[in-house]
């Protein structure tokens, strides 16, 4: 089983990526993914990789209400989107590259979820950030360097909330990305 995005609304409603039919959303723990625009690419291959780890996601890029709230330029519309997809998760990935600096709405994602997700809240540094460039309003939370930490975030949620790797089609056993394959080595360091 994999995680799903919930931002999509059919995944959400169907519960269709599903294997098991006695697994439900409560069931699965949400990450939250914060990003700057300009970062999709980058934030979509975190979300994949977060949804392989059998977590689910909450990834804007597919949320139809908030897509629509932005075409007709309706800003407490897209500010309740956000909030809405906050408060569906359990915890937040910030990705901090040298966009995050321009964002409009990352530091309204912080803001709102500072307080609600405390240690659940962590920030994922692009190689292209030096430590010392980051945010001040960031500095106060966990910051995720690279590879090895974000997977021991996420195997940490993953063994807390009991969920073991599953079998594949052909009855394997799923395996994660070592450092050498892992799809997000373009953007991470080996920390």
């Amino acid at each position: 089983m994999e995680g799903i995005n919930r931002a999509l609304k059919s995944q959400t409603l169907n519960k269709s990526p599903r294997i098991f039919e006695s697994i439900s959303n409560d069931d699965v723990p949400c990450v939250f993914i914060s990003y700057q625009r300009k970062d999709e690419e980058y934030a979509e291959e975190v979300a994949n990789y977060i949804t392989s780890k059998q977590l689910d996601v909450y990834f804007d890029l597919e949320d139809n209400d908030l897509k629509q709230q932005n075409q007709i330029a309706n800003p407490k519309g897209v500010t309740n989107a956000i909030k809405k997809g906050l408060n569906q998760s359990q915890y937040i990935i910030v990705i901090v590259s040298p966009n995050t600096y321009r964002s409009l709405w990352v530091p309204f994602e912080v803001g709102y979820a500072f307080d609600k997700k405390g240690e659940k809240m962590k920030i994922l540094r692009h190689k292209g950030i030096e430590k010392s460039r980051m945010p001040d309003y960031l500095k106060v939370k966990e910051l995720l360097q690279g590879t090895i930490s974000l997977n021991r975030f996420l195997d940490s949620i993953r063994k807390e909330n009991l969920i073991y790797e599953s079998l594949e089609k052909g009855g394997k056993i799923k395996s994660f990305s070592s450092f050498n394959s892992n799809p997000l080595n373009k953007y991470l360091d080996n920390e």
